[in-house]
């Protein structure tokens, strides 16, 4: 499986709460892991009697840390499951822990799609993410809003505080860095900012505090370029 993100892989590593276990007809049990991003949907059969023993004597909610092979049932609407490998509960010291690591990830996926769609790419599995996703510059902000927003729910970890970047210093680098003699467009401004973890509301009024510190001005309508 491919993400939009340009993730590949067939099985993966989950970290968040059991919300809910439910035994169905034929000896299975679903479960219901949940993260700051959404919900995974479990399925073990009888064959995984580890992780079943795991599931039986939980009592939801609480946080787990699982193993699985992603599988898309052809043909079916009901969407991505995942047969658990294995399953063991933990702190939320170790959930938040995977959340920071999975969205520094995220975002670094983020910039390699942002440069194989302006640039093009070699990588075979980032191509067939291009090509399949079609990502525009909306899609770009709701999945950075989306590891945004998934950041703000996780507690502090030993190592530091965690820190979202600062939206001036990251627009006065890719002004810097991308303008041409008629400065850089706002619009590919907001996309490339995008990109680095910074949302379109805060583009909008950090160009605007920018201009009014003489620090940009606008060579045009619609473009900002460093004084």
């Amino acid at each position: 499986m491919i993400t939009p993100t340009g993730a590949c892989g067939s099985c993966l590593i989950l970290a968040g709460a059991l919300t809910r276990v439910d035994k169905v007809p034929g000896e299975f049990l679903h479960a219901w892991v949940a993260d700051p991003t959404g919900t995974f949907n479990l399925s073990a059969g009888k064959q995984d009697d580890e992780v079943i023993a795991v599931l039986e004597t939980a009592d939801p909610p609480v946080f787990v840390v699982a193993t699985g092979e992603i599988q898309v049932p052809r043909g079916s609407k009901k969407g991505v499951s995942i047969r658990p490998l294995t399953i063991s509960m933990v702190d939320r010291l170790t959930r938040d822990s995977w959340v920071i690591t999975t969205a520094e990830q995220t975002l670094a996926r983020l910039e390699t799609m942002k440069q194989a769609i302006g640039e093009g790419t070699n990588d075979p599995v980032i191509r067939q993410a291009v090509q399949h996703y079609h990502l525009d510059a909306g899609q770009f902000r709701s999945l950075v809003d989306m590891v945004e927003d998934a950041l703000l729910k996780v507690n502090h970890v030993p190592g530091g505080a965690i820190t979202l970047p600062d939206p001036r210093d990251v627009l006065l680098e890719l002004i810097k860095i991308h303008s041409g003699p008629k400065g850089i467009s706002i619009p590919e401004l907001i996309t490339l900012a995008a990109s680095k973890g910074v949302r379109e509301d805060a583009v909008v009024n950090t160009v605007r505090q920018l201009v009014e510190e003489d620090e940009c001005y606008q060579p045009a309508a619609g473009a900002i370029k460093l004084l």
